[in-house]
């Protein structure tokens, strides 16, 4: 079973090749962060568990919905995460989840995909956004060909000082930064309310044809991304910068 989360749609690209080479279920877990309700699996596994990486560690929602939720005791757990460069200290807080939840840990490793954080920098041009996503086709398929022959993923030699270095900075920022108040519409808003079905937390309501964030916010970056017209902007910080929606959207270019 593949079990994704996504934003803009690197992890749900990665996660259904995957799924189609191995042949396995594939989940979108949003149905489940979206009203934080626990799901009970009952497959014997094993579980690919398929994560942006936000602020050196897996997506919390994504963390929150695994502990939440139940797995067979002993089935074999698969970690890939999607960054645009490192996976920082994901693989340590992937092995204690494992653990925590009683799977067998197989590993964790990095798909290097597009940035999507406007809120950091603008995304590159098509053409450059198009040789990525490409060049990770290869690293899915050795991926895939890993767990179907049931191997563990390459070790990633973290050490424990880089493991709390990590929690340390990822614990202030989701404190300090991780916010959508400064999420706004501007009057080119056209209502579509493209915005509240893409957040993967319910966090956007639609109040009077506009969006109306709410406090449970992950800076996914599916709202300010996939709007159609680029009304959405995070205060002035995001004016002007180009958007990345997604490698089916840069793919489908060709």
């Amino acid at each position: 079973m593949v079990l994704y989360f996504t934003g803009t749609g690197n992890s749900r690209y990665v996660a259904e090749l995957i799924a189609e080479a191995t042949g396995d279920k594939l989940v979108n877990i949003s149905e489940y962060t979206r009203d934080g309700h626990p799901a009970d699996f009952e497959e014997p596994g094993p579980y690919v568990f398929v994560s942006p990486v936000y602020v050196s560690a897996p997506a919390k929602p994504f963390m929150e919905f695994v502990k939440r939720s139940s797995f067979p005791r002993d089935a074999k757990a698969y970690f890939i995460m999607t960054s645009a460069a490192s996976m920082g200290g994901s693989p340590e807080y992937c092995r204690r989840l494992s653990a925590k939840k009683g799977l067998l840990y197989q590993g964790a490793i990095n798909v290097v995909m597009p940035q999507n954080y406007v809120l950091l920098a603008q995304a590159r041009e098509d053409k450059q956004l198009r040789k990525r996503i490409e060049d990770a086709r290869p690293v899915i398929e050795r991926i895939a060909g890993a767990i179907k022959a049931g191997d563990k993923l390459p070790p990633d030699g973290m050490q424990s000082w880089e493991y709390a270095a990590c929690v340390l900075v990822v614990d202030f920022y989701y404190k300090h930064f991780m916010t959508a108040k400064a999420f706004r519409v501007s009057e080119d808003c056209i209502s579509c309310g493209k915005c509240a079905s893409a957040c993967p937390l319910g966090n956007i309501v639609m109040r009077d044809g506009r969006p109306l964030w709410g406090n449970d916010c992950t800076h996914c970056m599916a709202c300010i991304s996939l709007c159609p017209v680029q009304a959405v902007e995070f205060g002035r910080l995001t004016q002007g910068r180009r958007r990345y929606q997604g490698p089916k959207s840069v793919l489908k270019e060709e």
